[in-house]
């Protein structure tokens, strides 16, 4: 699919919970085929949690002209912010989405000493991604049978 319009990222408002759900549950959905299981956080996660970090913390979404393709969240706790649901509808993957909405979370925090996210290692490319974006493995946790998070950091330059 050709983009029509340069992609743009803006703040979410309660009224995209619905759409920004529905790209979480298909950009995910192939986590949950690799695990064996539906049973990870970001497809069990309901509106009325979306809808709380809409309202309480910064949630982005990616536009391809009106329509979002796209979300992250960025979920503050004192001097870290945790980068949290990075999600990217399945037909716009591969074109810097994913890059644009990790940098517009970090832009939107700059007095943050640390950041940090949670990926899981069945996905391939997961951990590169964020590697290349100055992350490094902290922590292995196994979960479940098959699937393995890496818990990744990234300190700021203060």
């Amino acid at each position: 699919m050709k983009l029509q319009n340069p992609i743009t990222i803006r703040p979410a408002v309660p009224a995209d919970a619905h759409t920004i759900h529905d790209i979480q549950m298909r950009a995910f959905a192939e986590e949950g085929r690799l695990g064996e299981t539906t049973q990870i956080p970001p497809l069990m996660e309901d509106f009325a949690a979306l809808e709380e970090d809409i309202r309480t913390q910064t949630v982005l979404t990616a536009r391809d002209g009106d329509r979002i393709v796209g979300s992250a969240r960025g979920i503050l706790d004192g001097s870290e912010c945790m980068i949290h649901r990075v999600s990217v509808e399945p037909s716009y993957q591969g074109r810097g989405i994913g890059v644009a909405l990790v940098r517009a979370v970090e832009d939107a925090h700059p007095n943050v000493v640390r950041f940090t996210l949670t990926t899981n290692t069945l996905v391939p490319g997961n951990v590169a991604f964020y590697e290349r974006r100055g992350y490094h493995v902290t922590e292995l946790t196994k979960h479940g049978d098959k699937i393995v998070l890496a818990r990744m950091a990234k300190n700021c330059v203060k």
